[in-house]
């Protein structure tokens, strides 16, 4: 039987399949799952490998190139079935994901270049549950103030080892610090229409808000549980910690997401080069009811 949570996901799975060929958007996908539009992309990004935005178009491309096999349609009757605004951006995008254009592939007629061949499916999640057991640990973390750089990107262009070295240069000239932490902060943020963009804060604890150099933000975290997970290595191979988190810890143990801000821990003297590095995730918990 799948979770409650696994049953969301899975509706919007559904959704997207049941709404190839209509104009979509993130917000309708996420809402099909009852998931804030932030919570969702980011579950589904762990996921999946892909954003929804991403999923979405890869989906529609790979069916479209299975009609250029199968049926006699144009590529620009294919376009607008697959919500480009252009045969050109379809062209574009086509070649992108298959290294070819459309008329390339139907030319050539090798179906095994497809990808995206089926939807996300329940095996996939069976396999991610049962590959792994980890236990994080349950801490009641207290509010805390802090001060940081905070960093705008598109739903699938974050690289952290990118903000966290532009972040290095001005880590230690933070005032009123405490401890020698650093918090990476995820912290929603969406546009108008389809494009979302999220925000990331490099950031530091402070004991008050009096002297926030300029440039940086300052937030405050209220107190909240989380469940904490210890991840060791490079900060680029996370994705593979929050696959686990999302799709395989979460759904079997008695917590749910609190629609929080959940936060990476990197201690004192952190070294990205050090494959040894630890990092601890903390992912806002509630228990289940």
């Amino acid at each position: 039987m799948r979770t409650s949570e696994m049953q969301r996901f899975f509706k919007s799975i559904e959704y997207i399949e049941a709404h190839l060929h209509e104009k979509i958007s993130v917000h309708d996908i996420a809402a099909a799952s009852h998931y804030s539009t932030y919570h969702y992309s980011r579950v589904f990004k762990a996921l999946v490998g892909d954003t929804p935005k991403e999923y979405l178009r890869k989906r529609r491309l790979t069916l479209a190139a299975k009609r250029l096999l199968t049926d006699e349609v144009g590529i620009l009757e294919l376009a607008i079935e697959s919500q480009f605004d252009s045969q050109e951006a379809f062209t574009r995008a086509f070649k992108s994901l298959f290294n070819m254009t459309p008329a390339q592939y139907r030319k050539i007629n090798e179906p095994f270049r497809l990808l995206y061949k089926n939807p996300f499916n329940e095996q996939d999640m069976d396999y991610l549950q049962n590959r792994v057991s980890m236990e994080p640990e349950i801490i009641e973390h207290p509010a805390m103030k802090i001060v940081g750089i905070a960093t705008q990107y598109d739903d699938g262009d974050l690289s952290l080892p990118k903000l966290w070295s532009a972040f290095r240069p001005y880590r230690d000239s933070i005032p009123n610090r405490v401890g020698k932490d650093f918090f990476g902060i995820y912290e929603s943020y969406e546009e108008s229409g389809d494009e979302i963009r999220f925000t990331y804060i490099c950031s530091a604890q402070v004991a008050h808000f009096e002297e926030v150099p300029e440039g940086m933000i300052s937030r405050e975290l209220d107190a909240q549980t989380y469940a904490r997970f210890t991840h060791t290595g490079p900060i680029a191979n996370l994705e593979h910690t929050l696959r686990y988190i999302w799709g395989s810890w979460l759904p079997k143990s008695n917590y749910e997401y609190a629609d929080k801000p959940d936060f990476e821990l990197l201690p004192a003297g952190f070294n990205d080069a050090d494959p040894e590095n630890v990092i601890y995730l903390n992912i806002p918990v509630r228990l289940k009811s």
